[in-house]
């Protein structure tokens, strides 16, 4: 799934309107409604406010892996998240990079398992 969908997912599993999400990440309603429809990628500044608006964390907004049920869903960032998202703040983050960021954690997630 992309990452709009995740989002749109996620708020539709708690039961929040664009409405409330976007006040609760301190965005514009109209403009989490371009990203949930793809039409833009959030800065990590956004995202991460929306993922704290959410209560999941970043890997979980990122995920390809559709969700199948609400217990699927983390309620909040790990030390660990909290700490790269802070190394990325304030980064200009395109898609492409965002799509090299994703892959290097699944492969570092992939090589802890291996261990």
């Amino acid at each position: 799934m992309s990452l709009g969908e995740n989002i749109k997912l996620y708020r539709k599993k708690q039961k929040l309107t664009q409405v409330q999400l976007a006040d609760k990440a301190n965005i514009s309603r109209s403009y989490l409604a371009d990203v949930e429809n793809n039409r833009y990628n959030p800065s990590v500044d956004t995202l991460k406010n929306i993922s704290n608006a959410l209560g999941v964390n970043l890997n979980e907004l990122l995920s390809d892996n559709e969700l199948t049920s609400t217990s699927d869903m983390p309620k909040k960032l790990s030390p660990e998240v909290e700490t790269i998202a802070a190394h990325l703040e304030g980064k200009e983050i395109t898609p492409k990079k965002m799509k090299l960021l994703k892959s290097y954690i699944d492969t570092l997630f992939d090589d802890f398992d291996d261990e």
